[in-house]
């Protein structure tokens, strides 16, 4: 009994950090690049810069340039709550992290596009504020792709794309509170492989579709009971996803873009349920060299109800609208030359009160992304 006061008081101080948790079983509240965040990341029938390795890696095989990439990924979702959560407790968290995509691609051999890039698909780190002298409670958990992805151009209309993804999970928990004799200290890592197959086809210059698929994996990391994440404890499965997409040129200045996905999360916990995402997004090049995006996307709840209330997996929860998010996007891409382009992008949640024994919490998401590539 003492043991689950101890883990329900973990879970509690960093349900913060549980948001980021099960963002990272859906594998898509982190995904790299500005220009990809503007267009609500409905990207996968646009796919035009690096970020394809990740969106659709048949986009790959009509960049022909060789180029590299960098883009940073920067997360802040503060929560408060109208009262302490325990005895000596904060009722302040904060969580931030700034994520990395770098990539780089080169024309491989006739139409055979070769790209590589690390990546972060998931990732959180938090502490809780406020904490008396001898009290602390931090955490960490990303997921860090490797990724090598090979594009062909088959017609002028048609190309695939295959990638190959080791995905390294790694995990990190300090608590020490003396409250309740706690003093837990454990890092973690392991690794999983993940395969990608994109297709995009271009029945006419104005119009694209896509389609792609990614297998999931499962990582078996080592045992960790005092993970801050029951779901965590013992393994991670990665869920395998498949999109639809396409991008339209309504005129010649403004394209609409729109994508469905499913998530298959059933197989990465009994607990979790097979989720629909939609995203739309639009580009308006308002000079040559500027261009500007505004989009929206959807993100929502995979807990089942029968498990809402669950104390083996620690969720406890009264209100499951809290994971049915709603994120609007605005982004803006600047070309400086032929060879050099810069973009900037801005998310922010729709997100509702999260009310947890007798606590309401609020919070909400503000996402930023930074792109800037250049073409040799």
């Amino acid at each position: 009994m003492f043991r689950r006061i101890v883990s329900v008081t973990v879970l509690v101080v960093f349900l913060f950090l549980n948001f980021s948790g099960f963002a990272y079983a859906k594998s898509h509240f982190i995904t790299p690049g500005a220009r990809a965040g503007g267009y609500g990341t409905a990207f996968s029938a646009i796919a035009d810069d690096l970020t394809a390795i990740y969106y659709n890696p048949a986009g790959l095989a009509y960049q022909k340039d060789t180029q590299v990439m960098l883009s940073l990924f920067y997360i802040n979702y503060p929560v408060t709550s109208d009262k302490k959560d325990f005895k000596y407790m904060s009722d302040k968290y904060s969580t931030s992290a700034v994520v990395p995509f770098v990539g780089f691609s080169t024309k491989f051999y006739y139409d055979t596009v070769i790209a590589a890039g690390i990546y972060v698909l998931g990732g959180g780190g938090g502490t809780v504020e406020g904490l008396p002298a001898g009290y602390k409670i931090e955490g960490q958990i990303s997921y860090m792709v490797y990724n090598i992805s090979l594009a062909k151009q088959i017609t002028d209309k048609f190309s695939i794309g295959l990638g190959f993804d080791a995905i390294q999970f790694q995990d990190k928990l300090v608590a020490k509170v003396p409250l309740y004799g706690m003093d837990i200290d454990y890092s973690r890592s392991a690794v999983g492989f993940q395969g990608n197959i994109g297709l995009m086809y271009k029945p006419f210059k104005k119009f694209s579709t896509a389609f792609v698929l990614r297998s999931g994996t499962h990582v078996d990391v080592p045992d960790e009971p005092n993970s801050s994440n029951p779901a965590f404890r013992t393994d991670v499965c990665y869920p395998l996803t498949w999109e639809l997409g396409f991008a339209y040129d309504i005129i010649d200045a403004l394209t609409l873009a729109a994508s469905v996905s499913q998530n298959k999360t059933s197989w990465t916990s009994v607990a979790y349920r097979d989720i629909m995402q939609y995203r739309v997004g639009t580009e308006y090049r308002a000079t040559e060299k500027l261009a500007l995006h505004l989009g929206f996307f959807s993100d929502p709840n995979l807990i089942k109800d029968e498990y809402k209330n669950d104390p083996e997996r620690g969720y406890g929860l009264t209100n499951l609208d809290m994971y049915n998010m709603k994120y609007v996007t605005a982004g803006v891409e600047y070309k400086f030359t032929k060879a050099l382009r810069a973009a900037l992008s801005f998310t922010h949640s729709f997100t509702n009160p999260v009310s947890y024994n007798g606590i309401t919490y609020k919070y909400e998401v503000n996402l930023g992304r930074f792109d800037i590539s250049y073409k040799f």
